[in-house]
């Protein structure tokens, strides 16, 4: 993938801090969620013994993983609700990396959006939750798809979400050190990289899925009040762009993944010897898929999706929002109405591209991981601005 997600965040949140000029911009905070249960949140750093850092040298003995976990939690008066940036200041660095100037106030309106998220609150007691992982996208981070983590926990899931280090834009650890993206080329670069780079970096991605999955199975050693929670014969996974293609490929081979929801995702480079086997799980995938005039992806893209979805024997369900675009898939262009401006959106409003996103999220998952029945199937009806592209439910 060729463009940095975020970038994206930052050109639009530039744009409007130079037209309000001193005053703050009116950004949106995280959607309210519309699930019974309040949500918690912490943060672990993971250290993967078995692996190196990175794959070039210089970068640190053992493979460290800054890892997200959201949860349903009971909130007390002395609870603080959770940052979406952890280190503003650390963002605006990393656009500097890429070619950008970002002044002070751009950080402090990132840092002031408000979740629903309680850092360290209690989690509930006596009662289990279905377990899905996130995975960010090329140059993304971790919380980029806060509104859909939010609303799944507080319909009951637990979500983990790790930056994949060196190809997120950036990752602070609790030591203060940050590292930043070392995939994310500057914009005027013309760097060119090889399939077996690629390849390698795309494992450390997958890895980084099997070593979380891992350590939910002994997730009483991170947090013994979170680890009762999780429902370790329910894990499901989702993705956006980058991370749909990380996520199709871990639910193939792992095989505690039980079911896969892609958003957007970026299948060009998929190995052609998987895009033609049978994933024998649950598949669901929400995006472009209209080939139409305007498009983020090329013909190979969606050709090896609906490849996907067609040799998929078990449910299988493509989804296209015409008229959408690739970051409409995130958090990013829901801010801001300067993302339309900026041509960062397509022609969906933001709040039903959202709504969108989080009903058909919490549908899919309530389905192949709660078996319940009782859920929307028919999309089209409920949301004129979706086309069904594939339905074998």
């Amino acid at each position: 993938m060729n463009k940095n997600i975020i970038i994206i965040i930052v050109i639009f949140f530039l744009i409007s801090c130079s037209v309000v000029v001193q005053k703050v911009a009116k950004i949106k905070d995280i959607n309210q969620v519309t699930g019974l249960y309040k949500i918690g949140t912490k943060r672990f750093l993971l250290v993967d013994s078995s692996r190196t850092n990175w794959y070039k040298e210089g970068y640190g003995e053992h493979r460290k993983i800054m890892t997200q976990v959201w949860y349903p939690s009971i909130i007390s008066d002395l609870d603080k609700k959770s940052k979406y940036i952890d280190n503003a200041n650390a963002l605006t660095e990393t656009i500097k990396l890429q070619g950008y100037s970002v002044p002070e106030i751009l950080s402090k309106q990132i840092g002031s959006i408000d979740c629903n998220s309680w850092d360290s609150s209690e989690p509930v007691k006596n009662e289990i939750f279905p377990v899905i992982i996130f995975s960010h996208g090329h140059g993304g981070l971790r919380t980029q798809n806060t509104n859909q983590i939010e609303e799944l926990v507080s319909h009951g899931y637990i979500v983990v979400a790790p930056d994949h280090t060196y190809d997120s834009g950036f990752i602070e650890f609790p030591d203060g050190e940050i590292a930043y993206s070392l995939t994310a080329s500057p914009i005027d670069s013309t760097y060119t990289e090889t399939a077996e780079i690629f390849y390698t970096r795309f494992g450390y991605r997958t890895d980084d899925i099997k070593f979380i999955l891992d350590n939910i199975l002994s997730f009483d050693k991170f947090d013994d009040k979170i680890f009762p929670l999780m429902n370790q014969d329910k894990i499901g996974i989702f993705g956006h762009s980058f991370g749909g293609m990380t996520s199709f490929y871990s639910a193939y081979h792992y095989k505690q993944i039980k079911s896969c929801y892609a958003l957007d995702g970026w299948f060009e480079f998929l190995p052609d010897s998987l895009v033609m086997k049978n994933i024998g799980k649950p598949i669901f995938h929400l995006g472009q898929n209209n080939k139409g005039d305007i498009k983020f992806w090329n013909d190979m893209n969606y050709d090896k999706l609906e490849l996907i979805v067609q040799n998929n024997l078990s449910s299988s369900m493509m989804i296209d929002i015409p008229g959408s675009f690739h970051y409409d898939y995130t958090d990013f262009t829901y801010f801001s109405y300067l993302s339309k401006r900026l041509n960062f959106s397509g022609s969906v409003d933001p709040m039903i591209m959202a709504n969108i996103m989080n009903i058909t999220l919490v549908n899919f998952f309530d389905k192949t991981l709660k078996e319940n029945k009782n859920i929307v199937n028919n999309y089209e009806i409920l949301f004129p601005e979706v086309s069904v592209i594939y339905d074998n439910n």
